[in-house]
Parts: structure tokens; C-alpha cells; sequence
């Protein structure tokens, strides 16, 4: 099962701070994540969390993998996590930011370790048509304006269902070992995609930035 959620495109000198903002959130929520959902409620051995860049749209998905649980109880219980994390974020005390703040800005600040990795890396701006080849390093200037309270609000704006600009897309995949006849159950608040052709022509779309 996999929680999408649908932030930004990636456009000026502002998308510097969102990647910025939307990787410390990673850095401050995956071992919490891990934690609760793979060693204390043992849902599969696969609970993980991670940024997307899809065509200079930024995003952030959640993944969990279980043989034992199907795709809608697991979805349920990551979306209790989530709903948690505005408490989990306001807990932090100001040690604990700074620590998660300081190792991110090592990692940015880190050299290539190959020449291949310094190719990929400038490449992938040319092919974005972005060309802000120090990108980490002006992610690493920019985190040092970024507070606990800008995190916080972040997430209330993009991943509380309840904000206007929360979007998400949840992709399901039964296990032999699941009982297929929980996707009966559905929710007022859902919209299912049944026929992907009609939705892709029916949907809005940011303007191409590649």
C-alpha cells in the first residue's frame, strides 16, 4: 500500500524552500514511522517514507508492505500515524530539531562521492530545465531560516486531509493472503479509479515545466 501526496511544482527560487522543508520532514518522521508501524504493530517487514519528484512536481509518499494485513486496514492505521504527527512535531523540543536540522545540512553539504554522482546530479538539472547546479548547497542556506513552526505548518497545509490542499492518492495491492472483498468498503471522502484512461483526460494538470 502506498500514501501519495501531491505538493508543489517546483518553480523558482520558493521551491528551494519547499524540498528543503519537505526533506526535514522526512529526516524528523522516519523513525518515528518505523518505529510505531513496523516494531511495535508489526504490520511487514516494509514501512518506509520518502520525497518524490515526479516531472518537477514535488510529493511525498508513504509505503507499507504486508503479507499478513490487507491494503485498507494498513491504510488505516498509517493514516493514524499521520494524524498524530502534528503532536509528534509540537513535542519536539529544541535539542531535538537542531539535531535533525544539523544532519540534514551535513548530508547536503556532503561532497560527491564519485564523478559519476556529480554527473547524475548536474544532469538532472539540465534535464528539468532547472539549472541551479549548487542546489544542495542553497538548500543548506535556506535550512538554516527553517524553524520547528515551519515544519509544523507544512504539514497541516499539505498532509491533514482536512486542509483545501491536501491531495493524495492511495494505491492498494492485495496479498494472496488478503481478503479482496474489503474494496466493497468505501468512504464518502474517496474517489475510486476504476477506469485510469477517462480519469488521466479528465484531470487537471500543472503546466509542463521539463
Amino acid at each position: 500500500m502506498q500514501l501519495y501526496f501531491q505538493i508543489e511544482p517546483g518553480v523558482g527560487l520558493e521551491s528551494i524552500k519547499m524540498k528543503t522543508l519537505i526533506d526535514l520532514f522526512d529526516e524528523i518522521i522516519e523513525e518515528p514511522l518505523f518505529n510505531q508501524l513496523r516494531t511495535k504493530e508489526q504490520l511487514g517487514y516494509v514501512v518506509q517514507c520518502s520525497p518524490k519528484v515526479t516531472y518537477r512536481v514535488y510529493g511525498f509518499c508513504f509505503c507499507v508492505q504486508s503479507s499478513k494485513y490487507n491494503p485498507i486496514y494498513l491504510q488505516g492505521r498509517l493514516e493514524n500515524f499521520i494524524n498524530g504527527l502534528g503532536e509528534l512535531l509540537e513535542a519536539l523540543d529544541d535539542m531535538s530539531f537542531e539535531n535533525y536540522r544539523s544532519g540534514l545540512m551535513a548530508q547536503l553539504l556532503e561532497k560527491d562521492p564519485s564523478l559519476k554522482h556529480e554527473t547524475n546530479r548536474l544532469w538532472n538539472q539540465i534535464i528539468d530545465k532547472r539549472y541551479i547546479f549548487d542546489f544542495s548547497k542553497k538548500k543548506a542556506e535556506e535550512l538554516k531560516s527553517i524553524h520547528k513552526e515551519d515544519v509544523i505548518n507544512w504539514y497541516k497545509v499539505y498532509l491533514q486531509q482536512q486542509s483545501p490542499k491536501c491531495r493524495r492518492l492511495c494505491v492498494r495491492v492485495w496479498g494472496c493472503n488478503t481478503d479482496s472483498k474489503e474494496t466493497e468498503k468505501r468512504r464518502d471522502s474517496e474517489q475510486f479509479i476504476e477506469d485510469l484512461t477517462s480519469f488521466k483526460a479528465s484531470a487537471k494538470y500543472y503546466p509542463s515545466l521539463c
